[in-house]
């Protein structure tokens, strides 16, 4: 497992991914390095503002976790995650989009099915493959809120329903690390449009509303 890290206040104090990220004018090759990075940490650089903005979602519930990276500073930050993954790393079967490396935090092997039993969560689905089953996530969830960091079927699968079943009321830019040409990496938070506030509703946004 990596080595921990020191929580402050905001988050973790200490990110080697946004260190290691920061050095990459000074490698040659700068595609490989960042599916290095990719594979040894995340495929979306997870950076300070944006792990503030799912931490105000917690308790989450994370599919396709990978590596665990942005589940383990979210756990720094105090965030109440369950994290899966249909083949999490150092696992029996190898994950073939995080090869060779060690998980960061704890993740449960498990796949859509387990959605059914957190209801009570906000689905978090970073960066999900597009030729995985993720795309049907929401077949599976049954909750009102969803944080989407990816880029609607370019490089990142699209989730099946997002637009009907649910209304964007947050985004933010975010930076992959094997970015589609065309097609801009974000974090969306996206509520079910037949949410109603309950007292202890999400808090406010604090992202562009759109």
């Amino acid at each position: 497992m990596g080595s921990p890290l020191t929580p402050s206040a905001g988050g973790a104090s200490d990110d080697p991914f946004g260190r290691c990220f920061a050095h990459r004018p000074q490698i040659g090759s700068e595609e490989r390095y960042r599916l290095g990075l990719a594979q040894r940490f995340s495929y979306v650089l997870p950076e300070p503002h944006l792990l503030r903005v799912v931490r105000r979602h917690s308790p989450l519930v994370e599919l396709g976790a990978g590596t665990g990276y942005w589940t383990f500073l979210l756990r720094l930050m105090g965030a109440d995650v369950v994290a899966y993954d249909s083949a999490p790393v150092g696992g029996l079967r190898e994950n073939r989009y995080h090869p060779d490396v060690r998980p960061w935090t704890d993740v449960i092997h498990g796949d859509l099915h387990m959605l059914s039993y957190h209801s009570d969560r906000c689905l978090f689905i970073c960066w999900p493959p597009t030729y995985s089953a993720l795309w049907e996530a929401l077949s599976f969830y049954t909750g009102d809120w969803v944080i989407y960091v990816g880029d609607h079927g370019g490089r990142a699968a699209r989730l099946a329903g997002l637009d009907d079943a649910f209304r964007r009321v947050e985004l933010h830019p975010a930076v992959a690390m094997d970015p589609a040409p065309d097609r801009p990496a974000e974090l969306g938070v996206w509520r079910r449009r037949s949410w109603s506030a309950q007292p202890s509703s999400r808090p406010a946004s604090g992202g562009v509303s759109v």
